[in-house]
């Protein structure tokens, strides 16, 4: 038994064991340098992606077994009565932006739709009377069927707005994962449905300062760009936020000619963005530095000048002139400690806990 465990460790580690030979596996070869490199076989590395298929097969089988615990059934709806939640997580859209989209079509066609996707009858009255359901999770499932031609296996469940966003983001987190920008979107998109910001963080399984940045670039980002680029799932925030910079200073329309172009439309979605990125780059760098911007006075209720602030990028610089008063500079610079500490301390009190 001990011996079959060593081969199998063997195996999976890429090992070859020779059943012909009488030296045991710990003795080292006469010559160190002399001894032959090891390769994983592609045998191994078949294995590996079967245990890898077997493993999401039986993680999609506990999914359908625990709906089917919970009494829950599952059922076969017509797709022309199924629409999409109203709350857009993806900037893809069937094998648009995604391509993984027609293995899992493969895989559908082959073997059928293996896990239900989560359905809520639909929130208007008028479409529920009709029959009409909305899509909590599993709308690459749904796409998939709809283009085969088949029904599509869904689970009905009674749902509130807030319940199904968690029920949506959860399923995200745990299948296929959402790419920055599209998590940056659907956080701003939630916010934007009026959901409170505890909501949306457990939805997106963040906590408020990977919030706050996930807003931030929405903000920066047109949402038109983004769906012209697509989920770009190499492209993290500091790019985005550089992406960003460059396009609100895109006073020539470049961005616009650039996702318009048949090179841009025709490439994959992180080619899209790096297409995009360097070109504005490019402009920016023969441009050349833009100017300062004019320092803003902070004056007195009287009118009297007691300041001037300049913001630069990422800093800014607070001027006191000594028409402000002798020693005012030194007493402001004392007093910034407990300036920063109340300023802190109000932004945590607007956020929720």
């Amino acid at each position: 038994m001990n011996a079959r465990k060593d081969r199998l460790k063997s195996l999976f580690a890429g090992e070859a064991t020779d059943d012909s030979t009488d030296t045991p596996p710990s003795a080292a070869p006469a010559n160190p340098e002399a001894a032959p490199k090891r390769a994983t076989s592609a045998a191994v590395k078949a294995m590996g992606l079967s245990l890898g298929s077997l493993s999401q097969e039986a993680e999609e089988g506990r999914r359908l077994r625990d709906a089917l615990a919970a009494g829950e059934q599952v059922v076969e709806l017509d797709p022309a009565l199924i629409e999409r939640s109203p709350f857009a997580d993806r900037l893809s859209d069937a094998a648009a932006n995604d391509v993984d989209f027609d293995a899992l079509k493969r895989s559908i066609e082959e073997h059928g739709q293996q896990v239900p996707i989560l359905v809520r009858p639909h929130p208007e009255p008028q479409k529920a009377a009709r029959g009409i359901y909305q899509i909590a999770y599993g709308h690459r499932r749904a796409h998939a069927a709809r283009a085969l031609g088949r029904p599509i296996r869904a689970v009905v469940r009674a749902l509130d707005d807030t319940e199904l966003v968690l029920a949506q983001g959860k399923e995200n987190a745990e299948r296929r994962d959402l790419s920055f920008i599209e998590r940056a979107f659907f956080a701003r998109t939630l916010i934007d449905h009026g959901f409170d910001r505890a909501t949306a963080m457990a939805a997106l399984s963040v906590h408020k300062s990977e919030m706050s940045r996930l807003v931030q670039v929405a903000e920066i980002i047109p949402p038109h760009v983004a769906r012209a680029i697509g989920p770009a799932p190499k492209a993290g925030r500091p790019r985005w936020m550089a992406l960003g910079d460059l396009i609100a200073t895109d006073k020539a329309g470049l961005a616009a000619e650039e996702i318009h172009s048949d090179a841009f439309r025709n490439a994959d979605s992180d080619t899209r963005f790096q297409r995009l990125f360097n070109r504005l780059q490019a402009s920016a760098h023969t441009r050349g530095p833009a100017p300062a911007p004019k320092p803003t006075p902070i004056t007195t209720q009287s009118g009297a000048t007691i300041g001037e602030l300049a913001k630069t990028g990422k800093a800014a610089r607070l001027t006191i002139p000594e028409s402000a008063g002798r020693g005012f500079a030194d007493y402001l610079a004392t007093r910034l400690p407990d300036l920063h500490a109340a300023f802190v301390k109000a932004q945590a009190d607007t956020e929720p806990s």
